[in-house]
């Protein structure tokens, strides 16, 4: 494993772990909100005893002061009253899962506390640029890694001799004045760039070689994983649809499988680009 594999897969183990956390605290207040309900505030409780050894006996306890003196009074519970003995039972238990359950969640919320707080990642971004370059550090913010990740797909003169060759003559410019080939890479890039998704439009990929130029590398920031975006128009054109397949098989052939590394949608002329899709996309695999 190379030190960028290494790096990502620390910081991916940090997030989930504490994604991991934040659904355990939830589905704890869930269960304590559950069990609050159920409780009352008497202070009644159950005590079994064996008569002789043999009969077992039930008696509804409870703390009372007596002469100024703690003491607790039983009543014998009969037959006939094995409900109540039942719920007894019952609140005792659910009275120490529920404690047990509140110290859960206080721990888990101090420990959650502390890794939001003590983020090693943050330290080399809060530093001077000057100590920055006294400073060799396997941890980058997330500023600084979308910085090199952009870098890294742009790829400089070779990008330019891209597009000296396909050059982009469509009237399409995103939001932030990058010009793109079709109306619907505009929405798709105008959508990342709003739900602050880090992309670069045609990036520059060792699947050049293999003759494939992805329309869009996309960041999922939390994970620090990159997924490949393809966007396929005209899909009611036959020749075009055929080569948008033979396209998406040779992604597969590459290890690129839909969902765990490439994500693509698709329009027609009557079926335009789904925005609905487009935002399921991004929810589910880029936050």
């Amino acid at each position: 494993m190379g030190e960028l594999e290494r790096k990502n897969l620390d910081i991916t183990m940090s997030r989930v772990f504490l994604d991991e956390m934040k659904k355990e605290l939830e589905i704890l207040h869930q269960e304590k909100e559950r069990i609050d309900k159920t409780l009352d505030d008497s202070n009644d409780y159950l005590e079994i005893k064996k008569n002789k050894g043999k009969y077992i006996q039930y008696y509804k306890c409870s703390n009372c002061m007596k002469e100024g003196q703690n003491k607790i009074e039983r009543v014998f519970l009969k037959k006939e009253s094995i409900d109540l003995a039942r719920r007894l039972a019952q609140k005792s238990f659910d009275k120490n899962i529920y404690d047990i359950i509140q110290n859960k969640i206080a721990l888990i919320e101090e420990l959650e506390s502390y890794y939001v707080n003590n983020n090693e990642y943050e330290l080399y971004g809060d530093l001077s640029e000057d100590r920055k370059r006294l400073i060799h550090s396997n941890y980058e913010d997330d500023e600084t890694y979308i910085k090199r990740w952009r870098q890294m797909f742009l790829g400089g003169s070779q990008r330019d001799s891209f597009y000296e060759r396909y050059p982009i003559t469509t009237p399409y410019y995103t939001e932030i004045g990058e010009r793109v080939r079709s109306k619907s890479e505009k929405i798709i890039a105008d959508k990342l760039a709003k739900e602050g998704i880090p992309y670069v439009y045609e990036p520059l990929t060792n699947l050049a070689n293999k003759g494939i130029r992805p329309d869009f590398a996309v960041l999922n920031i939390r994970l620090r994983k990159t997924f490949f975006g393809e966007h396929f128009g005209m899909m009611d054109v036959p020749e075009y649809a055929i080569k948008c397949v033979e396209k998406i098989n040779k992604y597969n052939e590459l290890g690129y499988e839909y969902g765990r590394n490439l994500l693509y949608t698709f329009e027609t002329q009557e079926a335009g680009l789904d925005t609905l899709l487009l935002d399921r996309l991004i929810n589910s695999y880029l936050k």
